[in-house]
């Protein structure tokens, strides 16, 4: 049996407050799984979450949905994953100002940045949403004006339909998605999907598949992304499975029809040479919510980029990154280490990038990470401080082809210690909201390099306009 039909509506952004007070609630008690393993939701898939009326069959327009005035003061040394001591076959850069903003732009310098989203739709059945950016900035901040999102969905009975550029994010984490989350860029994608957990008996199932196309930088221009997830939720347990494929691109190995079905399910060449016929990242992950203490809900999350069969031990330990976390009462605690390659790859050495962004975890490989933070509310507002130790290996390892892993040498590690505060504050009724964001980090062993230490620092503070939107908070409505 499936639950009633949701209003097709624009996808409520990734950084919205609804999120946590949707999760404040799922802790309580006061809902059951919700997400299916995936985000964003839309504003419809909320309003039946919330029992709020539908909305009306009509032709509805927005044209003024979202406003957004960011301004962003970074002073931050930016370095690439790839350095001359530990060199990595994988585009991008580490920076704190750019981690878990969905490829926002970001890195040292100042801008101001203006965004302006638009949407209209029909009733219960599709939307389409519209935002544009426009940015004056110096240093890494190139001044312009860019389409940021763009995208047509569909919600009909149990099957959801979007085509265009978004963001997406899949897994249980509170915080850090190992396969694809809330570090990587809007990709210009088509997606069919579970409007909403399909109901079976005791469990529900959600799904979700995904074809993309993968933004430049890239080595095979033009090449393609898919992601399949499956999830079962049964009680306070969610288990979910994950794939994510790169393959084809302008100079790449092609693909009929049928060998495109076919290589999700094993790969036609894997000889990381010329003929490599794609780059494979799959997993799981598991997450339970524990109703007798205060809610909390513990979840863990794996995916590897070779499984290697005979030596499962040296790519779990090695090859694999894991996510562990808690979440209880608005305190998470996160651990989560990436392997040595992760998101890496021959013939593709851009990795698994979109617009210059790792999709998974923003540290990059062979990174270990110890993070707390705790939600604090008052009258005024929220405020969320947070502190972080993360710890970045240039050891190099051995990889043999089908047989063990081993570590070849040490290397030295760059640490980085990183303290900061998320601060959002309702004004102006429900229609208005300041966010700002704060952190300090100082990094010993820059590059690898012993003895090279940075100071970063950095300060973006965001108007947020949204005459309709959910704004603020859930208890009082």
């Amino acid at each position: 049996m499936l639950g009633s039909t949701a209003a097709a509506s624009p996808n409520i952004d990734l950084d919205d407050p609804i999120y946590q007070d949707l999760a404040t609630r799922r802790a309580l008690g006061q809902l059951g799984p919700y997400l299916g393993g995936f985000a964003p939701l839309t504003d419809a898939r909320v309003r039946e979450l919330l029992h709020e009326p539908a909305l009306p069959d009509v032709w509805w327009v927005s044209p003024l949905r979202r406003g957004i005035v960011r301004g962003n003061l970074v002073h931050e040394a930016v370095r690439d994953y790839s350095t001359p001591a530990r060199p990595r076959d994988l585009a991008g850069s580490i920076a704190l100002s750019c981690e878990h903003h969905a490829g926002q732009p970001c890195g040292d310098g100042a801008a101001l940045a203006g965004e302006l989203e638009s949407a209209a739709g029909y009733g219960h059945f599709v939307s389409a949403a519209v935002r544009l950016r426009a940015l004056v900035g110096t240093s890494d901040y190139d001044s312009g004006v860019e389409l940021d999102r763009a995208y047509v969905s569909g919600d009909w009975g149990p099957v959801a339909v979007e085509v265009g550029r978004d963001v997406m994010a899949f897994g249980p984490s509170a915080r850090t998605q190992l396969g694809w989350g809330d570090h990587a860029a809007p990709v210009d994608h088509a997606r069919v999907s579970t409007a909403r957990p399909f109901v079976l008996g005791p469990v529900q199932a959600s799904a979700q598949y995904v074809v993309g196309r993968l933004r430049d930088p890239q080595v095979y221009a033009g090449n393609v992304v898919t992601i399949a997830r499956a999830q079962l939720d049964w009680a306070d347990l969610e288990v979910g499975v994950m794939q994510l494929l790169q393959l084809g691109g302008r100079g790449a190995p092609g693909f009929e029809l049928g060998d495109f079905v076919l290589e999700h399910f094993r790969r036609r060449d894997a000889s990381a040479g010329a003929m490599d016929s794609s780059n494979r990242r799959f997993g799981g992950d598991v997450s339970w919510r524990i109703a007798g203490l205060w809610g909390a809900r513990l979840y863990y999350a794996v995916m590897f980029e070779d499984i290697r069969r005979r030596y499962l031990g040296d790519a779990i330990r090695h090859d694999a990154d894991h996510v562990l976390g808690v979440d209880v009462e608005g305190l998470v605690f996160e651990w989560h280490h990436t392997g040595a390659r992760s998101q890496e790859h021959v013939p593709r050495v851009t990795g698994f990038t979109n617009d210059g962004f790792v999709v998974g975890a923003p540290l990059g490989p062979d990174a270990s990470s110890w993070f707390a933070a705790a939600r604090i509310e008052r009258a005024w507002g929220d405020v969320v401080p947070w502190v972080e130790l993360a710890q970045l290996s240039s050891a190099t390892y051995a990889f043999v082809v089908d047989g063990p892993i081993e570590r070849t040498s040490e290397g030295v590690t760059e640490s980085r210690y990183r303290v900061g505060a998320r601060l959002r504050v309702p004004v102006g009724g429900r229609m208005w909201r300041v966010d700002a964001d704060g952190f300090v980090e100082h990094v010993d062993a820059f590059a690898f390099e012993s003895g090279a230490t940075r100071n970063n620092v950095g300060l973006v503070v965001a108007l947020v306009w949204q005459p309709g939107g959910r704004l603020g908070r859930l208890a009082n409505e």
